[in-house]
C-alpha cells in the first residue's frame, strides 16, 4: 500500500460521510423466516426479491438475489415459476443397477484399539459420535486402504494427516453410512467428504453415453460450489475421471456441453441443477452418492423444497452426507428424513468458533467511532497479509470500499456482495487470493465456505445477524491449509446499542475458551435476557480464568487484549509480542496433535539421491495394492 503511511493519520481523524444506519434487530427465534418461498409467496405482489420490507438492504435481500442468479429469470417470472419443483418419479418402475458401497476394511491398529482407547481417541479429537455401530477413528491416511495414487496425491498436497472430521468421517463414510457432519469451518470438511466420494465414484460402472453423473455435492452458493470443484477435480483427475460445476451466473452452454459429454461428479447450486434435470440434459438415475455441502444454509435460504426435489428425482438407497458448521434442531430434524440410520458426528460444540482463532471484541461508543478505528489499525492488518471486512448491507459494503479506495487511491479495497455479476464476483475473489488487491470488503454472501489462503486478519465491521453467521464470519481465517495451520485474529465492533449481539458474543468466546474483555461484558449484561453460568465462564470475565492465566501470564485485573486494557482499542509492541507468542503456542499445539501421523514418517515423493528418497522407496513396498481401477 504505497503511501498508506501519510494517509492514515489524516484519514482516522475524519471519518467519511455516511448514509444513515438502520437498528440492529436481532430476533433471537430459532428461524427468522421457514423459507424463502413462504416469504416470497406472502411478497410476491411487490416486484422486489427481498424477503420483507425491513430486509430492503440487508444480506437476507442479497441472498434472496443470489438465488434469483441462480436461476437467471427475471422477477416477474421467478414469482410464476419459484414453486415449481420436480414431480417425484415412480421408483417402482425404474431398474437400478446394484452397486456396492462399503470399502471400508479396518487396520490393524485400528481393530487393536480397546473400547476404551477409542473412546479416549475421540475425546482427544473432540469428536461426539451418535448412531449404530460407528467404526473407530482413524489416525493416519495409511489406515484406510487408499491405493497407491490417492497416497502421492495426498503427500504431494502436502496433507500429512486427517483432520479431527476426517479422522472420524472417513471410516463411516467408506463403509457406506448415510452422515451428519457438524464441525467448525477450515476444519477440513471438504476433503472428508471427497475421497470418499472418489472411492466410491470409481468402483461404480464406466459412464455410457447419454448417462448421468454418479455423484452429486450441492451448496448455497456459486463460490463454495466452484471451491469444492476446484477440489474434486483434483483428485478425480488422477483417475481420468471428471467434473463440472453447475451454478447460476456462468455459461449455461458451456455447461449443458460439460453435461452431455458425460461426468462422473457434479457439483452444483439447487437451482441450476433443477434446471439442468428439467432440461433433461442431468438425468439422475446413475447417482448413487449425495453430499449436501453447508446443510444448514441452504435450509435457512430457503432451498429444502429443492433439496427433496432433487431427492425424488435419486434412488432411495443412495449414499448420503451432509455437512455443516452448525445445525439447529429444526434442520436436523429435516435431515433425518432424507438421510437412512445415520451417523452423527459433531466436533467441538454446535455453534462454536473455531478456537484456533483470536477474537477480539472492540466496544466502541457508535458507529462513527468505527472508520477511525478502522484507519488506525488498516495498515498493521494488511502488513500481517491479506485482510476481509465484512459489512451488513450491500450499501455499506459499496460505501466502504469507496472510501477505502479514497483513502487509498494506489491500493484499492476490492467489494463483494450478492448483487455483483458472476465475473464480477470471480475477477474479485481471483485478484484476492492472488494477491493482487490486499483488502475484500463483503456481505455475508462470501462468509459460507470461502477457502482463501493467507486471509490473516477478519474485521466485522458492523456485527453479524445471528451468532452462527459469526462464526462462519471468523472462520475466513485461522484455516487449516495446504501448508499446516496458521492462526488468525478476527476483530469485532460492537457499538453501544447492540448488547443483544454482546451477550450472544459473550456466550461464544467462553464455550471457545477465549477471554472476554470487561467492556463487553458490561455492555452484555445490559440485555435483560442475558445470563451466563458456569464458574469457568464468570472466571473468565474478570480475568482469572485457565485460558487468561495460559495467554496473558503476566496479567492480573481485567480480562485484557494482548496486554492492554479494552478501553484503549490500540495495540502496540507489547500487544503484538503477545500475539506472536499465543500464534506460536497454537502452532506448537496443532504441530504436536499431528505428529508422526500420515506421511510424516517419509516426507512424500522422492529428491533425487535425498534420504526422504531412500525412505519413499522402502514405503512402497508396504504400500497396499491398488483397489481404485
Amino acid at each position: 500500500m504505497n503511501g498508506i503511511d501519510a494517509q492514515v493519520t489524516q484519514q482516522r481523524k475524519a471519518p467519511p460521510k455516511r448514509v444513515a444506519d438502520k437498528p440492529q434487530v436481532l430476533n433471537h427465534a430459532e428461524d427468522d423466516t421457514d423459507s424463502y418461498l413462504e416469504e416470497y409467496a406472502r411478497t410476491s405482489k411487490k416486484p422486489r426479491i427481498g424477503l420483507n420490507m425491513g430486509d430492503e438492504d440487508s444480506d437476507e435481500e442479497v441472498y434472496a438475489t443470489a438465488k434469483q442468479l441462480d436461476t437467471d429469470e427475471a422477477p416477474d417470472d421467478m414469482a410464476k415459476k419459484v414453486m415449481e419443483v420436480l414431480a417425484p418419479i415412480d421408483r417402482s418402475k425404474v431398474e437400478y443397477d446394484p452397486f456396492r458401497k462399503n470399502f471400508y476394511s479396518i487396520h490393524s491398529e485400528t481393530s487393536a484399539l480397546s473400547g476404551q482407547e477409542v473412546a479416549k481417541l475421540r475425546s482427544e479429537l473432540s469428536v461426539r459420535v451418535d448412531g449404530n455401530d460407528v467404526p473407530a477413528p482413524v489416525r493416519s491416511f495409511m489406515h484406510l486402504g487408499f491405493d497407491r495414487k490417492m497416497l502421492q496425491t495426498l503427500m504431494k498436497l502436502g496433507l500429512e494427516a486427517p483432520t479431527a472430521i476426517q479422522a472420524q468421517a472417513f471410516p463411516v463414510a467408506l463403509s457406506g453410512r448415510d452422515l451428519i457432519g457438524i464441525a467448525k469451518t477450515g476444519s477440513g470438511k471438504t476433503l472428508a467428504f471427497t475421497l470418499p466420494m472418489v472411492r466410491h465414484v470409481m468402483d461404480q460402472r464406466v459412464l455410457q453415453r447419454g448417462e448421468g453423473p454418479i455423484a452429486i455435492v450441492l451448496a448455497p452458493t456459486r463460490e463454495l460450489a466452484h471451491q469444492t470443484y476446484i477440489q474434486a477435480k483434483k483428485f478425480l483427475a488422477v483417475y481420468g475421471a471428471s467434473c463440472a460445476a453447475i451454478y447460476g451466473g456462468a455459461g449455461k452452454w458451456e455447461q449443458v456441453q460439460a453435461l452431455k459429454k458425460g461426468v462422473e461428479v457434479v457439483v452444483a447450486t439447487p437451482g441450476r441443477l433443477i434446471e439442468m434435470i428439467r432440461k433433461k440434459v442431468a438425468p439422475m438415475n446413475r447417482v448413487t452418492f449425495v453430499v449436501l455441502d453447508e446443510a444448514d444454509r441452504m435450509f435457512e435460504m430457503g432451498f429444502e423444497p429443492q433439496l427433496r426435489s432433487v431427492m425424488g428425482q435419486i434412488r432411495p438407497d443412495r449414499q448420503m452426507l451432509m455437512f455443516s458448521a452448525t445445525f439447529r434442531r429444526r434442520i436436523e430434524a429435516l435431515a433425518f428424513d432424507v438421510l437412512v440410520n445415520p451417523v452423527k458426528l459433531t466436533i467441538g460444540q454446535v455453534g462454536q468458533a473455531n478456537e484456533d482463532i483470536r477474537q477480539i471484541a472492540v466496544v466502541l461508543p457508535g458507529h462513527g467511532a468505527k472508520w477511525p478505528w478502522l484507519m488506525s489499525q488498516i495498515r498493521r492488518l494488511v502488513d500481517e497479509g491479506r485482510l476481509l471486512i465484512f459489512a451488513s448491507s450491500k450499501a455499506g459494503c459499496e460505501e466502504l470500499a469507496k472510501n477505502l479506495a479514497t483513502a487509498f487511491p494506489t491500493a484499492p479495497a476490492l467489494c463483494l456482495h450478492g448483487d455483483k455479476t458472476q465475473q464480477e464476483r470471480t475477477e474479485a475473489l481471483s485478484k484476492f487470493k492472488q494477491g493482487d488487491c490486499r483488502v475484500l470488503v463483503a456481505t455475508d454472501v462470501a462468509a459460507r465456505g470461502l477457502d482463501v489462503k493467507d486471509v490473516k486478519n477478519v474485521v466485522n465491521f458492523d456485527v453479524a445477524k445471528n451468532i452462527d453467521t459469526h462464526v462462519h464470519r471468523i472462520g475466513r481465517t485461522g484455516r487449516m491449509g495446504l501448508e499446516g495451520f496458521e492462526p488468525g485474529t478476527a476483530y469485532t465492533l460492537v457499538t453501544r446499542n447492540e448488547s443483544q449481539f454482546a451477550a450472544q458474543l459473550v456466550y461464544n468466546m467462553d464455550v471457545s475458551g477465549q477471554p472476554v474483555s470487561a467492556a463487553l461484558l458490561a455492555l452484555a449484561k445490559r440485555d435483560s435476557r442475558y445470563r451466563r453460568g458456569g464458574a469457568a465462564a464468570r472466571a473468565a470475565s474478570d480475568g482469572n480464568s485457565a485460558v487468561d492465566r495460559q495467554r496473558s501470564p503476566s496479567t492480573n485485573g481485567p480480562s485484557k487484549v494482548f496486554g492492554k486494557s479494552e478501553a484503549n482499542n490500540a495495540l502496540d509492541a507489547e500487544d503484538a509480542a503477545e500475539l506472536e507468542r499465543w500464534n506460536d503456542s497454537r502452532r506448537k499445539s496443532k504441530t504436536e496433535q499431528r505428529k508422526g501421523l500420515g506421511f510424516a514418517g517419509f516426507g512424500g515423493p522422492p529428491r533425487a539421491g535425498g534420504m526422504r528418497g531412500r525412505h519413499w522407496e522402502l514405503i512402497q513396498v508396504y504400500l497396499p495394492r491398488p483397489i481404485l481401477k
